[in-house]
């Protein structure tokens, strides 16, 4: 998606390229970048989840110590962004933006059973992880020659993150092991960001825009309080678990953007 993504923004800006003649015979002057403008974008994201998971009462346990996030996953997503900005006479531009972005980005990591019993190899929960929506608010730095612009940015983040672990149950006649129940935690996690863009200017007051933002989510806490001890004899003992992850969400972002009030 991503090659597709910047392959359909050059081939756009090859033929913005083309137009600018015609541009120019409408006015001498460049493109004026200041202004308040409105956006929506496609989005390729992607999820990096490292963690540490303990029991319920805080400790470091053999089961519990298996189940600690190692994932990464691919999703996509649409968003509306809302910015505005200042083009200098040097072709400096400062500013401030602001989105909101819903994401499809989901994965399931299973644990399977290490302890050398007859459940060995076959899971012991899973963890199911959802980024549901993603928001950034960032002042952002560019320079502007003519229609391109470029820039880049950082301010703050937030993001709706779930996650919902599966326990099994080991059981007989076959063997194996059976999904019982699932707890679920929520959470909005604050964060940072950074990123870097470019737009083409295709009208006066269409762009195009393409865009990198990294977001960093630290030691977000979620708690399974029903956790068992093992798919065995530990199943009868409530254990629970307590997890702490880093999350990090990159995002390509390609779309349009229309400047309200623009001049040349």
């Amino acid at each position: 998606m991503l090659r597709f993504l910047t392959q359909r923004f050059l081939l756009t800006a090859m033929i913005a390229l083309g137009a600018t003649p015609s541009l120019a015979q409408q006015s001498a002057d460049p493109p004026n970048w200041s202004g308040l403008y409105l956006g929506a974008v496609a989005i390729d994201a992607f999820n990096t989840t490292r963690g540490v998971s303990k029991r319920g009462d805080g400790q470091y346990g053999f089961n519990a110590a298996d189940e600690a996030a190692d994932d990464s996953f691919r999703g996509a997503g649409l968003g509306l962004l809302l910015g505005y900005q200042h083009h200098y006479a040097s072709g400096i531009l400062m500013g401030v933006e602001t989105d909101w972005s819903w994401l499809r980005l989901e994965s399931q990591q299973d644990t399977p059973v290490n302890s050398g019993n007859a459940w060995y190899g076959m899971p012991q929960a899973s963890i199911n992880r959802e980024t549901r929506w993603i928001s950034t608010m960032r002042a952002t730095i560019g320079y502007a020659d003519g229609p391109l612009m470029v820039n880049a940015s950082a301010g703050l983040a937030t993001a709706f993150l779930a996650e919902t672990r599966t326990q099994y149950e080991g059981v007989n006649a076959p063997t194996r092991t059976v999904a019982r129940f699932s707890d679920t935690d929520e959470k909005i996690a604050f964060g940072w960001t950074v990123g870097a863009g470019a737009a083409w200017r295709v009208s006066d007051a269409v762009s195009l825009r393409l865009d990198y933002i990294h977001t960093q989510f630290d030691q977000v806490g979620f708690s399974f309080q029903n956790a068992r001890g093992g798919v065995a004899g530990g199943f009868a003992t409530v254990q629970g678990r307590s997890v702490s992850n880093d999350v990090t969400i990159q995002m390509i972002r390609f779309g349009l953007s229309y400047t309200f009030g623009s001049e040349r």
